[in-house]
C-alpha cells in the first residue's frame, strides 16, 4: 500500500486516534490555522482549539506526515492584493514556525499568496487549491512558476485518459498532482464559486437569510431533496476506495474531505482500506444522506467495470441521457431497512 492520503484534520472525533490505525497510508494532514479563513467555516478561534491543533499536528510531524496549511479562501475582498494579506501569511508561518510546525505545504487558491510564498518562504512546497479549478496542461503551465503541485479539476478527474496526460506532463515538469476522491458537491455546480465566497468572506451565516426569499447556496441539498434528481449523484466526481488503484500510478495524492463531516473515521478507514461496505453516501462531503433516505447507495453493487467503463467519468461532462447511468443506478439504489429497492425516484430533466 501507498502513503498517499491527505486527510482534513476534524475536531468533531478523535483526530489522533482516528489516524493511528493508518499512519502507513496518510501522507498528509490539511488544515487552516487558527483565525484564518478558508474555503470551509473554521470553528471559533479559542485557546482550547489552538492547543488541540497543535497537539494533533505536533503528533502528524512524529509520524512524518507532512502539514499542509491553507490559504484557499476563493476571495480575499479589498486585501487580495495587499500588505495586508502578505503580512498574514508571513505571521502565520512564522507563528507555526516559532511552535516547531513550519508547514511543508501551502495549499492556496491565490496566485498572489502563491507570489508571496515563492519570494519570501522558498523553502515551503506551493500547491494549486482544487478551487483554482485548472482544467488543461495550458492553465497548469500558465502558472509552472507559482506551483510546485496541482490539484486536479474535480469535475474532469474521473476521465483516466485525461489524468494520464496531465499526469505524463506533470512528470517532465517535476510537479506533483493531487485529487480530492470524496466530493458530494454537484458536478459543474453553478453555485460553487458564489458558495466559497461567503465562505472566504466569513459570510457563511446569511445563507440562512435565504429562507427569506426561497432561496439556498446549497444548490446539491434544492436538486437531490426539492428536485428528486437523485441519479446526478453518479454523475458527480467522487472516486470509490476500491478504484482508487486505478488512478494511483498517476497521482500522487488523494485528499480526504473531512473536515466538515460526521464521521471522518469511517472515511479515512475506507480509502486507507480500499474497501467500504455500506452506503457511499456517507463517504461524501457533503454526505446527502438524508435527502436519498430511506435508500442508499450500495457501494458493493457497483459493476466491477464502474470505473472504466466510461459511465459518469467523461461522458457525464455532457450528459444525453442514453441510459446507462440509470441502469447502475437502479442496481445500486436500495433500501436501507430491506435491501430491495425504494420507489423509482424521478430520473429524468
Amino acid at each position: 500500500m501507498l502513503r498517499n492520503l491527505a486527510v482534513g484534520h476534524f475536531y468533531n472525533e478523535p483526530f489522533i486516534d482516528t489516524c493511528a490505525p493508518w499512519t502507513d497510508r496518510i501522507a498528509e494532514v490539511f488544515f487552516a490555522w487558527p483565525g484564518v479563513l478558508s474555503c470551509r467555516p473554521s470553528p471559533e478561534n479559542t485557546p482550547e482549539l489552538r492547543a488541540r491543533l497543535l497537539a494533533d499536528l505536533r503528533w502528524c510531524r512524529e509520524q512524518g506526515i507532512r502539514l499542509d496549511t491553507l490559504f484557499n479562501c476563493n476571495c480575499y475582498g479589498d486585501l487580495s492584493i495587499s500588505h495586508e494579506l502578505a503580512t498574514q501569511v508571513r505571521d502565520v508561518l512564522n507563528d507555526m514556525q516559532s511552535e516547531g510546525l513550519f508547514p511543508d505545504i501551502v495549499t492556496t487558491t491565490s496566485p498572489f499568496v502563491a507570489t508571496i510564498l515563492k519570494q519570501e518562504f522558498p523553502q515551503v512546497h506551493v500547491r494549486a487549491s482544487v478551487n483554482v479549478r485548472i482544467q488543461g496542461i495550458l492553465g497548469f503551465q500558465a502558472v509552472a512558476e507559482l506551483f510546485d503541485e496541482y490539484y486536479l479539476n474535480r469535475e474532469h478527474q474521473r476521465d483516466l485518459a485525461y489524468v494520464k496526460t496531465v499526469s505524463a506532463w506533470a512528470a517532465r515538469q517535476g510537479k506533483a498532482l493531487g485529487m480530492q476522491v470524496n466530493s458530494g458537491c454537484l458536478r459543474d455546480c453553478p453555485f460553487q464559486t458564489f458558495h466559497d465566497n461567503l465562505h472566504g468572506h466569513g459570510r457563511q451565516r446569511q445563507s440562512a437569510i435565504g429562507k427569506d426569499f426561497d432561496f439556498s447556496v446549497f444548490r446539491c441539498r434544492t436538486h437531490y431533496g426539492r428536485d428528486k434528481q437523485l441519479i446526478d449523484i453518479l454523475r458527480a466526481t467522487w472516486i470509490r476506495p476500491e478504484d482508487v488503484p486505478l488512478w494511483e500510478p498517476h497521482v500522487q495524492l488523494f485528499k480526504l474531505a473531512t473536515r466538515r463531516i460526521g464521521h471522518p473515521s469511517a472515511i479515512v478507514k475506507a480509502y486507507a482500506t480500499y474497501n467500504y461496505d455500506g452506503n457511499l453516501l456517507e463517504l461524501l462531503d457533503p454526505q446527502h444522506t438524508d435527502l436519498f433516505a430511506p435508500g442508499i447507495i450500495d457501494n458493493q453493487s457497483f459493476p466491477h467495470d464502474w470505473a472504466t467503463s466510461g459511465i459518469g467519468a467523461a461522458c457525464a461532462l455532457n450528459c444525453q441521457n442514453c441510459g446507462r447511468c440509470q441502469d447502475v443506478f437502479r442496481k445500486v439504489f436500495r433500501d436501507a431497512q430491506d435491501n430491495t429497492l425504494p420507489a423509482a425516484p424521478n430520473m429524468t430533466y
